[in-house]
């Protein structure tokens, strides 16, 4: 057995994301943990009210009292993986010294790595231009199609929107603000992962991280699939990656 491997989904999303990378991982050895974050506020259809309280540093809080629960029942702190947002919450969590290793998949980018973009605009413009941080906010269907899904069969378009949640627009803008993230405290191994058609957290900005953390105690490992876009989670070609990833985890 590989240990504990927590599965952290990106914005607008839930657990279920992780629905076609997780056989693999679980046949690698690993056990996985893919929750929802605030599933009761971060509804499908109309939020409660409540969920303007949420920040990002709920998020990561979220998470990191989960990686506190892993190590008290395994006695041992679990591998991380975080896909969009996701990613952004798994550096705060290596940053805390919560997790074994991190696997960063086409991920948010902290303060000072981000490279601001037409497709960003597009992909989530009804957020962008509400700018109202006092209620839930749902990416607008043609900017998940846009910006989201572009290389998923449009088949697929409908089924995969239904799925999504809506995120607290203090969410949104903290992301939007950057987020201050330490390298000096990465000491175990991390795997940046780009995506070349990516169009919500372009390449351009993922690799903009490789060069912070480079400075890292430990440097991130970097792997860029030059024919994936953001959805690298269940795109044509999804099970190498999963493949490459297990190798990388089982080796560090």
């Amino acid at each position: 057995m590989s240990g504990t491997l927590l599965m952290i989904h990106g914005i607008g999303c839930g657990g279920e994301v992780w629905d076609v990378m997780r056989p693999g991982f679980a046949a690698a050895g690993w056990t996985c943990e893919a929750p929802t974050l605030f599933p009761d506020l971060r509804t499908i259809e109309t939020p409660p009210e409540s969920i303007a309280q949420l920040s990002f540093q709920d998020y990561v809080d979220d998470m990191a009292r989960r990686c506190d629960r892993i190590f008290q029942a395994t006695g041992e702190k679990p591998a991380v993986i975080g896909h969009s947002m996701g990613g952004l919450i798994a550096q705060k969590l290596v940053e805390a010294g919560k997790v074994s290793k991190a696997v960063f998949l086409t991920p948010a980018q902290p303060k000072g790595c981000s490279a601001p973009g037409l497709s960003i605009l597009i992909t989530f413009a009804n957020v962008v231009l509400s700018g109202d941080v006092k209620k839930g906010h749902k990416i607008w269907k043609f900017g998940f199609r846009y910006g989201v899904l572009n290389c998923v069969d449009k088949s697929r378009h409908d089924e995969l929107y239904a799925l999504a949640r809506y995120d607290s627009g203090q969410v949104y803008r903290d992301i939007a603000d950057g987020v201050e993230v330490d390298e000096a405290t990465f000491t175990v191994p991390t795997l940046t992962i780009a995506a070349g058609k990516d169009r919500a957290t372009p390449a351009k900005s993922v690799r903009k991280m490789t060069d912070k953390y480079a400075g890292a105690p430990v440097p991130t490992d970097f792997i860029e699939y030059a024919d994936h876009a953001h959805w690298i989670v269940d795109e044509p070609g999804t099970v190498q990656v999963v493949d490459d990833i297990a190798d990388w985890l089982a080796t560090h």
